[in-house]
């Protein structure tokens, strides 16, 4: 965990003389992971790396110390001697000699070139923040015993996470082994010779498998997927053992400053990270920024790496530490030495500390927008909203237990009632609703000019007798067009219309090809209010259903159910789902017996809309690429587009700047193109690599800088904690509250833990934070526009002209007025004026992956940085299939990218989880209670299989032979 400043600032006591610059620009501290890969890089990493600079206060040498249950078992204790050492580096037992694992070659031939073979071992380097650095080799030789012991903590529960590949009998997974054998050396200066404690945690390639027993390489992914627990951990136990040294910490969102540290020392002993800074900025002037400014930076760090210099310990740098810090810093470190209090602190009851508010804070702050998490992952979180405070893990443990998790009995995975509560409800209300109502409109003639799959689709959806009706469109299926008929056929049959999205602009989109289209969330929004929101037996259409949450969806269906209505729900599970908690449309899809109409001919890649024979075959190919991602088959889908010459690798400096060169081409050849990208870093990449392709090219002019308030992408539980308050922080309205209107943004003055101070028109308000679900916290962004320019709305609102902006859309930047006015252009041709207040944008060249659904382009070139950034499969087909004639994807390194186009979100239903017998039967009893209403023997009778853990179906009663009749006819009607 590496401190850096300047990244976000996070007020909590910004009035403090001493609160530290560093704690209010926050600081990116992560725990960070390097495999190795090369042999004899790994044996001269002992002698050259981790043998260098280790020294206590008094001179004497420390040495690597063995750690973790794999070591013990190799009889590996105490002193790290270098014999070992390399021993374990080649993969051999340290004391017979013998291969420990199967694969000991580092390098093997593969196309004509040496590429690694096996990792050597992985380097979790571990610090804590500069001002305790400072603090610990300047005075205080305590705080170095302190910080050996919590990187032990730390360790042995990383351990827990440490897995190996389990390829026997045809299964093809991961197996948890709880072992590994780990060398620690701490370290206490950087290569700067600035005071830099830190250690080297070197976590070897081998652990045992006590199942298949024997020794076998290790699968990391365990634990690199439990780091930021690792990392919260090690930073509780550090802050905790500093408040009973006596002194006072700061802490925010990511770490702790100790209070009365200088900002100034804090700075001045960072000299290395103000190297990368510095050169960073160099390269970006003289050569433009052509790629991700964070892999810029790497690549900085690796060029302007010294050597390390050979007993450049605390006790020798000392004086020169001294010559560089000014009296006033000198009296502020004598004066954190006197006023330090040696008594420990006392002893109090975990609940006296707050902890069952720190699980309460983690558990909103979770399961907010997922309904399945790691126990690891709550754990996290609470310790990091309780850093310091006195409660150990094991406090921190046992009050989970308290809470009413279920727990899946095969992982570390929980959900909680509600989320269970809030899937169950919407499968109850579909499953009971089959078959409950008359068809829609058995009469009705679809158009002549839909296709014969578009027609059947229309048929079989207004002859439902289901209260849910599923459509499901595969990208490019022409759904909208089908939707269009099906509220034909509706009003023909005079039935009550409402199409509803989750997002303005898809809205925005529907009501362009027909239909009078509104959003999920103002017609929740009226139904809160107390308003008749739907008039008698109306039917709810919602298209891209599939991003609509748990809860959302659970609000509308109650609505129809009251205004004796039916529900169309139409999207693609196969595409990105919700924000919040519960993919809901998945839930109905997969866990009852409701028969999905589906749509699967892509029309959207249509040979026949283009002249030449090369285009028509390279559409007709491109068309297969996406209907195998369609169906499943994610690699097969990578290797046609491969084999088109679609997917090119390239470094990743030069990833962005290709893209840009390919994305103004487009724009040359006046198509409709767009770049899309997985990560808001690489968007933003992206963004920047394209307008300096426009500048180059004379496609913009000069710019004017300008503010833009950009959303921090908080949970409701983090807006409602001061922590997470910065300097430079604002919030935006998007519902009104006292003086404040929907579409203001203020300022904000200060945070505490009861609410935010906001300024308006000169005058200072206390909100509190119950009111937070009214705002949106931002950060403000400096950006340069220029006529031409592309952005990206992110508020919803009304123009200067009174004209209706969108969030979501897409505009082109007119003219930037001295007065702070922008006037854009919408696609649709519609000019609207932003005034200085509306500065919720975003740069639009680029998007998101999930902002991407549901568009259609000519070009779409696909940003993937390969193993830094994996992506998942409904990412990949959602990316690829967006264009009608052109796809390129980018990527640093084609075969990870390859290897995970295949993996699964990691959005998982609260149903999905397997408790142990006992708890499913405790479970089982409070949902029949919960739903006894609603679980009739005939519902009972017709659960899906896989809902069955809850609650068990009846015996099976023979059924009239008048009403298995009446289902037959129903079911040769639908069939029709």
């Amino acid at each position: 965990m590496r401190f850096k400043k300047n990244v976000g600032a996070f007020r909590v006591d910004a009035a403090c003389p001493h609160y530290p610059r560093a704690c209010r620009e926050g600081g990116a501290i992560m725990l960070t992971a390097k495999p190795q890969l090369n042999l004899s890089n790994a044996e001269g990493y002992f002698c050259e790396h981790l043998a260098t600079g280790d020294y206590y206060m008094d001179g004497h040498v420390v040495r690597g110390e063995w750690r973790g249950v794999a070591a013990s078992m190799l009889g590996l204790d105490g002193v790290v001697d270098e014999k070992s050492f390399l021993a374990m580096c080649e993969g051999r037992h340290p004391e017979t000699g013998q291969p420990l694992t199967m694969r000991r070659n580092t390098t093997r031939r593969e196309d004509e070139h040496t590429v690694s073979n096996r990792r050597v071992f992985y380097d979790f380097t571990i610090s804590p923040p500069k001002s305790v650095s400072v603090v610990a080799l300047w005075q205080d030789a305590r705080i170095i015993e302190l910080h050996d012991k919590a990187v032990r903590v730390m360790v042995d529960q990383l351990e827990k996470f440490a897995e190996t590949r389990v390829r026997k009998d045809g299964e093809n997974g991961e197996r948890v082994t709880g072992g590994v054998v780990t060398a620690l050396f701490r370290h206490d200066t950087s290569r700067e010779l600035d005071p830099h404690l830190h250690t080297h945690c070197v976590v070897f390639n081998a652990t045992y498998d006590w199942t298949e027993e024997k020794w076998k390489a290790l699968h990391a992914t365990g634990m690199y997927r439990a780091q930021k627990f690792a990392e919260n951990l090690y930073y509780h136990e550090m802050a905790k053992g500093l408040r009973n040294l006596g002194y006072e910490i700061v802490n925010t969102p990511t770490g702790f400053e100790i209070q009365g540290v200088p900002e100034s020392m804090v700075a001045r002993f960072s000299k290395r990270h103000q190297q990368i800074d510095a050169e960073t900025k160099k390269r970006i002037a003289e050569e433009g920024l052509r790629g991700n400014e964070k892999a810029l930076r790497v690549q900085v760090a690796q060029d302007k790496r010294r050597r390390k210099i050979k007993s450049a310990c605390a006790e020798k740098l000392r004086p020169r530490w001294a010559s560089e810090m000014p009296p006033p810093e000198h009296a502020a470190l004598a004066k954190l030495e006197l006023a330090r209090l040696p008594p420990p602190l006392p002893s109090v009851a975990p609940e006296k500390c707050g902890l069952p508010g720190f699980v309460a804070w983690a558990d909103a702050h979770l399961f907010e927008r997922r309904s399945v998490v790691g126990d690891y992952e709550l754990m996290s979180a609470a310790l990091a909203r309780g850093r310091g405070q006195n409660f150990s893990l094991a406090d921190l443990e046992n009050e989970m237990a308290k809470r009413d998790y279920i727990r899946d009995a095969k992982s570390r995975k929980l959900t909680n009632r509600e989320a269970l509560v809030c899937e169950f409800s919407l499968v109850l209300a579909a499953q009971n609703g089959m078959r409950s109502h008359a068809a829609l409109n058995l009469g009705h003639q679809p158009n002549a000019s839909l296709s014969a799959e578009q027609r059947g689709a229309v048929l079989r959806i207004l002859r439902s007798c289901d209260f849910i009706t599923v459509f499901q469109g595969a990208a490019g299926s022409g759904k909208s067009l089908a939707l269009r008929e099906v509220a034909r056929g509706l009003e023909d049959a005079l039935h009550p219309v409402c199409v509803l999205t989750p997002q303005h602009q898809q809205a925005a989109d529907l009501r362009r090809d027909g239909l009078v289209a509104d959003t999920l969330a103002r017609l929740l929004a009226e139904g809160a209010g107390g308003v008749d929101a739907l008039p008698r037996g109306t039917v709810v259409v919602v298209d891209e259903a599939g991003q609509i949450g748990g809860r959302d969806m659970r609000a509308l269906v109650e609505l129809v159910q009251t205004c004796g209505g039916r529900l169309i729900l139409s999207g693609d599970t196969r595409q990105q789902g919700a924000v919040a908690a519960s993919d809901a449309l998945r839930a109905i899809e997969e866990h009852t017996n409701l028969q999905t109409v589906r749509l699967e001919a892509i029309r959207r890649q249509d040979p026949a809309a283009v002249a030449s024979r090369e285009e028509k075959a390279f559409v007709r190919k491109y068309r297969s690429a996406v209907k195998a991602a369609a169906e499943g088959k994610l690699t097969v889908s990578f290797d046609r587009l491969d084999a088109m010459g679609c997917i090119r690798e390239l470094e990743a400096a030069e990833r962005m700047t290709e893209l840009a060169r390919e994305y103004c081409e487009a724009l040359g050849r006046k198509e409709k193109v767009l770049a899309v990208a997985q990560t808001w870093d690489d968007v933003h990449a992206a963004n920047d690599a394209i307008r300096a392709r426009l500048r180059e090219i004379g496609g913009l002019g000069a710019g004017r800088s300008v503010a833009s308030w950009q959303s921090a992408d908080l949970s409701e539980a983090q807006k409602r904690d001061a922590r997470f308050y910065t300097p430079d922080a604002g919030v935006f309205f998007v519902r009104g509250y006292g003086r404040f209107k929907r579409g203001d943004w203020c300022e904000v003055t200060g945070a505490n833990e009861h609410g935010v101070t906001l300024r308006k028109g000169g005058r200072a308000t206390a909100v509190s934070f119950s009111y937070a679900d009214r705002f949106v916290v931002t950060k403000t962004c400096e950006l340069e526009l220029a006529r031409g320019d592309r952005l990206q709305m992110k508020f919803n609102g009304k123009s200067g002209e009174g004209a209706t902006i969108r969030n979501g859309e897409l505009v082109t930047v007119r003219r930037v007025m001295k007065d702070g006015r922008i006037r854009v252009k919408d696609d649709a041709g519609v000019t609207k004026t932003l005034s200085p207040s509306q500065r919720m944008f975003v740069r639009g060249y680029a998007v998101t992956s999930y902002a991407s659904q549901g568009k259609t382009v000519d070009t779409v070139l696909v940003a993937h940085d390969g193993e830094h950034t994996p992506i998942n499969r409904q990412q990949w087909y959602v990316g690829i299939s967006r264009a009608r004639r052109k796809i390129i994807v980018f990527t640093s390194d084609k075969e990870a990218l390859r290897l995970n186009v295949e993996r699964e979100s990691d959005r998982e239903l609260a149903l999905s989880i397997q408790p142990d017998e006992a708890t499913a039967e405790a479970v089982r009893q409070k949902l029949v209670e919960a739903f006894q209403l609603q679980l009739l023997q005939k519902a009972q009778q017709c659960l899906h299989e896989s809902l069955r853990q809850w609650v068990p179906p009846p015996q099976v009663q023979q059924q009239p032979k008048q009403q298995l009749q009446q289902e037959q006819s129903i079911n040769r009607g639908i069939r029709l």
